[in-house]
């Protein structure tokens, strides 16, 4: 049995990514490989790949394609290059296609002690951050590990087309890509599994290894029947932002100010010295430290929320004035037609928080 702990050589692992892009794609209901199909105006791989490519940190994404395959260069024409290699020992199966691939990766330098994040083409949804999440908790793990997602849904057994039982869905999680394990660890277990595994993570548990459970996204989907790409489609557009304009809100003190936006709802987008971006739904803004702290006074920021009185009752369940000191007024109907309340932050800004029009009743 393979010992991972063989691998911590003192040398700084790279990180890879293997892309196996040699199936059919006969559940698609396409007669063109699944890979190929158009999504959002481009191949679909080709939004896989543009993901894999915004990841800090991967040495090279290498995609295995059918030995045959010409629509790959075709379809995406000048992307093989430093970063992004092609190598056409796909094989029968996704085991099989994944173990050339590691040979390729070996022949190209890669050595046992590197970490290899294998991704289903499919997956074309994918977001740097969650790799980087897979990156960050399986780095230093003696296996490696996987994103994943608890099961939420009722599981069923099936016969004839008939439930025949309900199925304890405790403690079971549904697999996704990325799969990270080091080279000199999946090579000889995909070996020993032979073809019958459908992802990484069998093949190591069939030597006796636990994957760590990466936490992973619903967004992460296997485009892989024929509703699924309208839908793949949507969420494409939905991430794919055009120019927008964010105020800046100045703090006197950045760090208290930030955790007090963090406390009545907003998410951190990112956090670098004496800025930061927040985010509550689709509205944004950047928090910056004000050289000039009389600009506080005369900063008025609007907001609209859809159940004004939830975000009113977090704020007093929080108990949000008397922590930081600051102004709050309950929400009021006004002359104009908006219900609204009025929240002043630690730094004096005035925020105006209204209830959405069309939601009102």
């Amino acid at each position: 049995m393979t010992n991972p702990s063989m691998f911590a050589v003192g040398v700084e692992p790279r990180f890879f990514a293997l892309v196996p892009c040699a199936g059919t794609g006969s559940r698609s209901g396409s007669f063109n490989p699944k890979q190929y199909e158009p999504v959002a105006g481009q191949p679909l791989v080709s939004h896989t790949l543009e993901a894999l490519a915004r990841v800090p940190g991967l040495t090279a994404t290498l995609v295995v394609v059918a030995p045959d395959d010409t629509q790959f260069e075709e379809d995406l024409p000048g992307r093989v290059g430093d970063a992004l290699w092609l190598a056409k020992v796909g094989g029968a199966t996704r085991a099989e296609t994944v173990a050339n691939g590691l040979n390729e990766l070996r022949a190209r330098g890669a050595q046992p002690h590197d970490w290899v994040l294998v991704h289903d083409a499919a997956r074309c949804l994918l977001k740097p951050e969650w790799v980087l999440r897979l990156m960050a908790e399986c780095r230093d793990d003696e296996v490696g590990g996987l994103l994943a997602l608890p099961l939420a849904d009722t599981l069923k057994s099936e016969a004839a087309g008939r439930a025949t039982a309900t199925i304890d869905r405790n403690a079971k999680w549904t697999a996704q890509t990325p799969q990270m394990f080091r080279l000199g660890l999946l090579a000889p277990a995909l070996a020993f599994a032979g073809d019958k595994v459908t992802d990484e993570a069998s093949a190591v548990e069939a030597l006796g290894h636990q994957p760590r459970l990466v936490r992973g996204d619903w967004e992460n989907l296997k485009v892989t029947f024929p509703g699924d790409f309208l839908l793949a489609e949507r969420l494409l557009a939905t991430q794919r932002r055009g120019a927008e304009i964010r105020a800046v809100v100045p703090a006197r003190d950045f760090a208290t100010t930030l955790q007090f936006y963090l406390d009545i709802g907003f998410e951190r987008e990112f956090v670098h010295t004496q800025m930061a971006g927040l985010k509550l739904g689709s509205a944004a803004f950047l928090l910056q430290q004000a050289e000039d702290t009389t600009r506080t006074q005369h900063t008025v920021m609007h907001l609209t929320v859809d159940n004004l009185e939830a975000f009113w009752g977090r704020l007093q369940q929080a108990g949000i004035d008397a922590r930081y000191g600051v102004s709050v007024a309950p929400p009021q109907q006004r002359p104009w037609g908006l219900v609204d309340m009025s929240l002043t932050d630690p730094s004096g800004v005035l925020w105006r928080i209204a209830q959405r029009m069309e939601a009102v009743e």
